[in-house]
């Protein structure tokens, strides 16, 4: 069964807000939250930006800040912080990738822990 082939509330096909919801990362999932009241193709969609790609921005947010905190410290260390955040920011570009282009082909697929949280947000 494919998802999104119906209109949003947003004017949109729902495959192409749901893609806009990833569009900008966390930023676009949230005016397209405000937008979207009852597609839950769409709110799903704009829930995961908002929370998966949110939350591994956050974490390579943290690794950065670490990371600069650790160089008086240890050289080692703000090494493996920075080569940890490099990595996580490349995990981040292929969700993103990933996630853009499912939106876009009707499908929802989940990321590993966001996704869950994605479909209980969606359902309200």
């Amino acid at each position: 069964m494919t998802h999104g082939s119906e209109v949003s509330t947003t004017g949109l096909d729902a495959h192409v807000a749901a893609a806009l919801a990833y569009l900008a990362g966390p930023f676009s999932g949230v005016l397209v939250l405000l937008a979207e009241r009852t597609n839950r193709f769409v709110r799903f969609h704009a829930w995961q930006s908002i929370v998966g790609l949110g939350g591994l921005g956050v974490i390579v947010g943290l690794l950065l800040v670490l990371a600069f905190s650790s160089v008086l410290v240890s050289a080692t260390a703000f090494r493996a912080l920075m080569i940890a955040a490099w990595a996580m920011w490349g995990v981040w570009i292929l969700c993103w990738v990933l996630l853009l282009v499912a939106a876009f082909t009707r499908r929802r697929w989940k990321l590993p822990i966001a996704g869950g949280y994605a479909e209980r947000l969606s359902s309200r």
